[in-house]
This record gives structure tokens, C-alpha cells and sequence, in this order.
């Protein structure tokens, strides 16, 4: 290791840290207005690996990442990749359906498979002049006094100058670490829910919505592959305890027998399920807050580094995406780093915990099985919904289908749910019943 400063050999300039979904994102911006810019990634350039053998799980994109791509100028490269989802569709243990549309209109989010939008940003961003992309580069440390940053290629270290980092570097952050050592408070915690990843035919269902299948304990979803005409699901049981869960289940047989335990009509349907189960990983969902997002005028998080979270509501990305709008949009009205830094987390710090929120919330209404005074709550929230849109309107649409801050979305919804139980409380599991001036007063006296 290099015990001094050695030359700008990562550009001098602005360095991204990260080059997931996000890195790629934040290079295409800066670079367009503030010259060259620098990713450094610590993994191998994920497009020289096969089709096939990276991540294959399905991402989101609602009208938050989309205006990203539309400013960049790949909205319509991208949606050709994707399939458009307008609802899902739960599959209860008693054989009946239940359809939620995603959007009062009809409108649909596009679920993408990720290696596939990860090489088309990874593709734009290589094209882009002032971009440098760099593979295998582990950034180990962050001094943000100099800045520099402590990188690792070829075997060797070497602290490298730079003005500015993003960190886009996920839950594992280097950038939030240089952080934390100056005082800011973080926490990275692992959801008691794990994951792995299951194809599969699915010739009787609908390939506009996504499908899911709750379990109480355990939950199985499935959205639309546009490579195939196949649905790429993901199993979600607890990481310890009793069955379901991985702790008491390990290996291909043991896993296929508990999954077939759990979603038997499934299981009939997919032959391979053993091979796929003993050959993909289990996955951990991590969880990451921290009380600051940026230092000075030298460092900013973005994305997972700052607000990882539950993948049930689809809004990850765009979140981490719209981090990067929103950044940026600060830098052209400041003109100063340090000022459009400090802007920056006033604007996105309790969105992104708000949207961490609410993810996982959303799990819960996803897995929970009918419950007779939580179907009543829903009834009247939709009759409110209904009656009175200009006051009232569904969570999931605010936030798939409008820019609309994540937490005001999520206190609007408060609002509501309070409402429907004290109207529910009031008059029984009737309420949704009420004509509708009974239900208006009753909104209004609320």
C-alpha cells in the first residue's frame, strides 16, 4: 500500500463508486454536465460473464425510473426489453383468485430482467464520452479530508485524489463507511425473510399481471420473462426457525420437499424444481439506514448504500434512480457542491426511509392470508378510494405512478387506514356497506 497520495489516476475528478443499476445512472448524468467522471466497480464486468449466470431476478420500473431513462434518452431502448404489468393476480390456498389492478387507470410498470437493463446501462455509459468505466477495482477506504479513495487493481493498493464520490456502492458501502467514521449513525440489519430464485412454465396464467401465491409464513411471486415465455419467480421462507424456513431445510430434496409442502399445486407444475433449488443461492434481504447522506461537498449516497430495502414493492431502483434526479437537479440550482449536497439529503433523507417503510409493509399485505377484519379495513378504504379521489388514493399508485414524495404518500395513507378503522369500529363489518352520503359525512367529520 502506497503511504501517500499518489496522482489522479482515477480521473482527478468525480468518482462513482459502484457500477450496479445505479452507478451507470449517475455517471451518464454528471458526466453531461460536469465533465469526466470515473466508475470504479469491484466486480468483473458483469457482460463478459454468460446469459444466464448472473442475477437473474426481475426488477421494476414505474414512472420515477422511467422519467430517468426518458432524460437519458433510453426509455424507448429499455422498454423494448421489458413486459408491461398492470396488477397482480394472488392465488389463495383455496383455489380462488384475487386481482388488484396496479393503477386506477390501467396503467402498467415494466418488469425487466435485470441482467438485461444492467448492460444496456452499462453499454450507455461506456458509450458516453468523459465516461471510464473500471472493473475489478475495489474501492477498500475513503478519506474525504483529501478526498481519496484507497483502491485495489492488480494485486496492489493505491490511494487515488479526486473532488467528488457517489456512492453507489450498495449495502456494503465504503463511501457510507468514511461516513460513519465521522459520525454519521448507520445500521445494516437482514430481514428475517431469504430468498432464492425458481423458473417456471406457467401456462394458465395471465402474462399482463404479476402472480403471487401467499402463504402466511411463506410467499412465492412470478412476473412475466420477456427472453422466454417462461415467469421468473422467487420463494421467499424465514432464514431460521421451524418449517418453512432454510434453517430446516437444506439442500435440493429438502428444500423442494418444503416448497412443495407449501405451494403443492405449484410444485406439480415445475419437474426440475430439486436441480433449480440445490443449484441457486439463497439470498438475504438486507436493510441499511443512515442518518446522514452526505459530507461537506465531497461525498453523497445514493440508492442501497443509504436506503437498501424489501424488494415487495418494486422500488428500489427507481428510488435509487430518482436519488440520482434529485441530486443532480441540486448541483444545477446551487451551482456549489457543498450547498446542492446538503439540499440533496434536506430533499431525499426521509423518502428514502419512508419507501423502506413502506416496502415492507407491503410484504405483509402481500403473504397475509384472509383475515376477515383486515378484508373489512380494505373494502372501506376502497369505497373512500373510490368516493372521493380527489382526497383519497391508493398507496401503490402514488408511489408507482406519480413522483409524488414517498413520504407524503405514506402519510396520506396513515390518514386513510385511520379513517377506515374508526369507520369500521363504528359500524362493524358492515361499514363498507354504508350509502354513500353516510360514508361522505362520516370522511368529512374525520
Amino acid at each position: 500500500m502506497s503511504d501517500s497520495y499518489g496522482p489522479a489516476t482515477a480521473g482527478g475528478g468525480i468518482v462513482v463508486v459502484g457500477a450496479g443499476l445505479a452507478g451507470p445512472v449517475a455517471a451518464l448524468y454528471l458526466a453531461r454536465r460536469h465533465g469526466r467522471v470515473t466508475v470504479l466497480e469491484r466486480h468483473a464486468d458483469p457482460r463478459r460473464i454468460p446469459a444466464g449466470q448472473g442475477r437473474s431476478l426481475m426488477v421494476i420500473l414505474s414512472e420515477r425510473g422511467r422519467r430517468v431513462l426518458r432524460e437519458l434518452g433510453l426509455e424507448a431502448a429499455v422498454r423494448r426489453i421489458c413486459a408491461p404489468i398492470t396488477g397482480r393476480c394472488g392465488h389463495l390456498p383455496d383455489g380462488s383468485t384475487a386481482v388488484t389492478p396496479y393503477s386506477r387507470d390501467g396503467a402498467a410498470i415494466w418488469a425487466v430482467e435485470r441482467q438485461s437493463l444492467h448492460r444496456l446501462l452499462l453499454d450507455a455509459a461506456e458509450a458516453e464520452p468523459g465516461v471510464d468505466l473500471r472493473f475489478d477495482h475495489p474501492v477498500l477506504a475513503v478519506d474525504p479530508a483529501a478526498p481519496a479513495l484507497l483502491v485495489g487493481a492488480g494485486g496492489a493498493e493505491r490511494w487515488v485524489r479526486c473532488r467528488h464520490v457517489i456512492g453507489c456502492d450498495g449495502v456494503h458501502s465504503a463511501v457510507r463507511g468514511a461516513l460513519v467514521e465521522r459520525g454519521a449513525r448507520a445500521r445494516v440489519s437482514t430481514l428475517e425473510l431469504a430468498y432464492q430464485e425458481v423458473v417456471l412454465d406457467l401456462p394458465d396464467c395471465d402474462r399482463g399481471v404479476m402472480h403471487y401465491w401467499p402463504a402466511g409464513d411463506a410467499l412465492f411471486g412470478a412476473f412475466p420473462q420477456v427472453s422466454s415465455r417462461r415467469f421468473a419467480g422467487s420463494v421467499f421462507f424465514r432464514r431460521e426457525g421451524p418449517r418453512p424456513s432454510y434453517r430446516a431445510a437444506v439442500g435440493g430434496r429438502a428444500l423442494a420437499e418444503q416448497f412443495a409442502a407449501v405451494f403443492p399445486r405449484l410444485a406439480a407444475g415445475i419437474p426440475d424444481l430439486e436441480e433449480q433449488l440445490a443449484a441457486k443461492p439463497v439470498s438475504a434481504v438486507r436493510l441499511t439506514r443512515c442518518d446522514r447522506w452526505v459530507l461537506g461537498g465531497t461525498a453523497a449516497l445514493v440508492g442501497d448504500s443509504c436506503h437498501a430495502m424489501a424488494p415487495f414493492m418494486g422500488q428500489g431502483m427507481n428510488a435509487a434512480f430518482e436519488d440520482v434526479r434529485t441530486l443532480v437537479a441540486c448541483l444545477d440550482r446551487e451551482r456549489d457542491w457543498e450547498r446542492a449536497f446538503a439540499a440533496y439529503e434536506r430533499i431525499r433523507k426521509g423518502d428514502g426511509d419512508a419507501i423502506a417503510d413502506i416496502s415492507y409493509r407491503h410484504y405483509w399485505t402481500m403473504s397475509r392470508l384472509p383475515d376477515p377484519r383486515h378484508e373489512a379495513e380494505e373494502a372501506i378504504a376502497r369505497r373512500l378510494v373510490d368516493l372521493m379521489p380527489e382526497r383519497f388514493r391508493p398507496l401503490y399508485e402514488r408511489c408507482a405512478f406519480s413522483e409524488e414524495s414517498y413520504s407524503l404518500a405514506l402519510t396520506e395513507e396513515h390518514r386513510l387506514r385511520e379513517l377506515a378503522r374508526r369507520i369500521l369500529s363504528r359500524h362493524g363489518a358492515g361499514a363498507a356497506e354504508l350509502p354513500d352520503p353516510q360514508l361522505r359525512a362520516f370522511a368529512g367529520a374525520g
